[in-house]
């Protein structure tokens, strides 16, 4: 866990740590696989990547697109992602509980939604200004524990 000082509490969050947030995002989202696509639900989101739930594995390393609605834009979010770790059903965490699904790393992102995003959690955390004393910070979390595929 992260330990600020009420003036760090307080400040927008370095770059660093904001390149390593992750906060709740839960929303109704479609990954392509090739020629298939599905729909998912995202359950958190940072500037590394996101979390969706999946019932399926799919495997480490594995490309993806991902494509969801944006706050308040009719423009959507669209990113290509490789699968950085994958939560089997049941699996324990070190720092939560979590659906099966998987951890999806951006690998290539627009500059518009880079921006978009990198907005989003500024302004998230100045609405929630402990989330960085609470949050497990990702990818870093792998090597923390929370990758149960990592050894």
């Amino acid at each position: 866990m992260v330990r600020l000082s009420s003036n760090e509490q307080n400040s927008p969050p370095s770059e660093e740590v904001l390149g390593q947030l992750r906060i709740p995002f839960v929303r109704k989202a479609t990954i392509r696989r090739g020629d298939a696509s599905e729909d998912v639900f995202m359950l958190d989101i940072g500037m590394a990547g996101a979390f969706v739930e999946r019932a399926q594995p799919l495997g480490r390393g594995e490309d993806v697109d991902i494509r969801f609605s944006w706050p308040g834009s009719e423009r959507p979010f669209e990113a290509r992602c490789r699968v950085a770790w994958w939560h089997p059903q049941g699996a324990p965490l070190s720092s939560k509980s979590l659906p099966p699904g998987a951890g999806l790393e951006f690998v290539e992102l627009s500059e518009a939604n880079r921006e978009r995003l990198r907005s989003f959690l500024l302004d998230y955390c100045s609405q929630h200004p402990r989330v960085r004393r609470f949050l497990r910070h990702w990818p870093a979390s792998e090597r923390l524990g929370d990758d149960p595929t990592a050894g």
